[in-house]
């Protein structure tokens, strides 16, 4: 991705130091100034910074938007070459925050965007320079009954909470994973594979897929949740002749947006400090809500603005954040923009004809999203990106649903410049397809995973089920037992054979082969499902009432039954690795609240190994993910028992 070359020379974020000194990659590739404010067009319009929420202290839209550095691999032959570090550097977020001390590639937040070429075999050593121990405070708070109207997740600092035993003295381990490549088990970053400081993880991409906007994190096992926190994570993009050929804006009109939230330690005067704080609510005392932190960052700084001229702009959109979903709109005059957003491309490329989006575009963790935006018709005038929430009018706070500050991003509309004669293609990709019957498998059952909520242990579960022939002998509730009656009244008993990340059997498939995979959702909070070597078609959304469901016994007393279909959203029409499966409104809990969902997926499965399914919502991921294998055509039986 190309970035502008100017910076703003008086912003008040460049004139802070410099955090980042060197930062070149010893010989290998070729890294951009660490940050990069774009170049802001002639005769912009109006805007200033404004006042956060109470209590949040930092202004709004007081620093520009910047994009991270540019990573290219060196060729070397039949392949390319990259050397990224992983290092702790002292990272500005915001003008008046001081400087925030993070795990980081390559010494910025978000890491740099690596950029390749399909079809160039890439070889990444992931060097790990990390020191120190998690620069992260991690806490939580509660108490007994419901969860909090404005719980403390809300505001900045640690009074009122505890300390979450065993984090503070977390060492640097590591292990990278890039999310939506499509890579054999050996160079996915499995998540106990982890890289102490001083060492290196050597990872080969085959780099050959759709041009498309993936993005790269730490996975190690147990604590993702902190070190993605912490900072390790940045964009990996790929492009193609296909891509190339549709003249979508570039250079300066091409902005990745990279979404994330963190809160922030007070001092003994009420000041921000700078430390990273973790904070989550446990309701009751010992259920995790999903975390969510007050200030909204985009590429590294907290509520930036952009100066933007008034034509089309293409902007890569992925969702960082550990469990928070975006529900973003653009706001002029603080009424939404109809169709603002035009989707031409979903987690593993571009789709076959723009989309518009009416309503909120809805991302959850891990999901990315290519999109163009039109401003011609708002010269001189200020938009506004913000996260919003069913039922709550679009720019309003709602505490209840962790929305105490709305915005996300402001944009500056230039009152002259050129339109630019671009036009949205027609035809995005012509060799996009969306599967047809005919190509579905229809000779094997289907894989059930189903999602359930806090049980003995007090944390969500994900149960991968297998279909049960005869269910005479059965009585319910049954523990484990889950039947599911569909919309046609076709009745399907499920037996769950794995709970545990380390219970026996895996999900095995074949290499080449497509599977149907179905998500049941037994509880009414959402949870995006991420699929690793694999990517996939989302078939289906159905609306379910999963009231007969026992959580006491850990089974249906009555069949989980289809009350309607659902639709899926633009971004939901492409070829995809993670999808959310539940509500992206508000959860109305209750016999007449938030029905369950089943999310049906086409899963293909093009290179082989050991990997994971998993929640991607961080916080989930050590106790919601299982193994899968994908096996090579013929290994799976050979040699019979010798």
């Amino acid at each position: 991705m190309e970035t502008a070359s100017a910076e703003t020379p008086d912003s008040p974020l460049m004139k802070r130091r410099t955090l980042l000194r060197g930062g070149a990659v010893a010989g290998l590739g070729a890294l951009m100034s660490p940050y990069t404010a774009l170049a802001a067009p002639q005769d912009t319009g109006p805007g200033a910074a404004e006042p956060s929420a109470d209590r949040l202290i930092l202004a709004k839209f007081k620093d520009p938007l910047r994009t991270p550095p540019v990573l290219r691999p060196a060729g070397r032959g039949g392949h390319d070459e990259l050397t990224v570090r992983m290092r702790t550097a002292d990272v500005l977020v915001h003008s008046d925050l001081p400087p925030v001390r993070m795990w980081t590639y390559e010494g910025s937040y978000p890491g740099p965007t690596i950029e390749t070429v399909r079809g160039r075999r890439l070889r990444v050593t992931w060097e790990n320079h990390l020191t120190g121990t998690l620069p992260v405070t991690a806490v939580d708070f509660g108490q007994p009954g419901g969860p909090l109207p404005d719980p403390l997740s809300n505001y900045p600092g640690t009074q009122g909470c505890r300390e979450v035993p065993g984090v503070a003295d977390l060492r640097p381990w590591a292990a990278v994973h890039v999310h939506g490549m499509l890579t054999g088990g050996g160079n996915d970053g499995w998540m106990e594979n982890a890289v102490a400081p001083g060492d290196v993880q050597l990872s080969a991409y085959p780099n050959d897929q759709a041009a498309t906007t993936l993005w790269y994190h730490d996975h190690t096992h147990h604590v993702s949740r902190f070190s993605v926190y912490a900072g390790l994570a940045g964009l990996f993009v790929c492009r193609d002749e296909e891509e190339r050929a549709l003249g979508l804006p570039k250079g300066r009109y091409e902005v990745p947006l990279v979404l994330s939230d963190r809160n922030f330690a007070l001092d003994a005067s009420g000041a921000l400090t700078g430390r990273l704080v973790h904070k989550v609510e446990m309701v009751g005392t010992t259920l995790m809500r999903a975390h969510a932190a007050p200030y909204t960052l985009v590429n590294g700084v907290i509520w930036p603005y952009l100066e933007v001229e008034p034509r089309w702009y293409r902007f890569r959109i992925a969702n960082t954040a550990n469990s928070r979903i975006y529900r973003l709109m653009l706001l002029a005059d603080g009424e939404p923009v109809p169709g603002a957003f035009q989707v031409i491309g979903t987690d593993q490329g571009l789709i076959d004809t723009p989309l518009p989006v009416e309503g909120a575009l809805n991302l959850s963790s891990g999901e990315r999203v290519d999109v163009l935006v039109d401003f011609s018709a708002y010269r001189g005038r200020l938009l506004k990106l913000v996260n919003t929430m069913e039922g709550v009018p679009p720019g309003s706070c709602s505490t209840r649903h962790d929305l105490l500050e709305p915005d996300v991003m402001q944009f500056r509309v230039a009152a002259r410049g050129l339109a630019g004669r671009f036009t949205p293609p027609a035809v995005l990709s012509p060799t996009f397809e969306r599967p047809a019957h005919h190509d579905l498998p229809h000779d094997s059952a289907p894989r059930w995973v189903v999602i359930v909520g806090p049980g003995t242990e007090n944390v969500p579960e994900l149960w991968e089920m297998e279909e049960v022939a005869d269910a005479a002998g059965l009585t319910f509730p049954a523990a484990g037992i889950v039947q599911v009656r569909d919309a046609e009244g076709t009745l399907t008993t499920l037996r769950r054979t794995a709970l545990h990340y380390d219970d026996g059997r895996a999900f095995t498939v074949a290499h080449g082969s497509t599977e149907i995979w179905k998500y049941l959702n037994l509880t009414a909070s959402p949870h995006p499902m991420h699929i690793h070597l694999a990517h996939f078609h989302v078939l289906s959304r159905e609306h379910y009432d999963v009231t007969g469901f026992d959580r006491t016994v850990g089974g249906t007393a009555r069949p989980a039954a289809c009350l309607r279909a659902g639709e899926l959203d633009p971004h939901e029409r492409g070829l995809k690795d993670t999808v959310r499966v539940g509500t992206a409104g508000q959860i109305r809990p209750g016999p007449n609240g938030t029905p369950g969902e089943l999310v049906t997926v086409a899963v293909s499965f093009p290179v082989v190994g050991r990997g994971v399914h998993h929640c991607h919502m961080l916080e989930h991921e050590q106790h919601m993910v299982r193994p899968l294998v994908v096996t090579a055509a013929g290994h799976g039986h050979a040699g019979g028992h010798h």
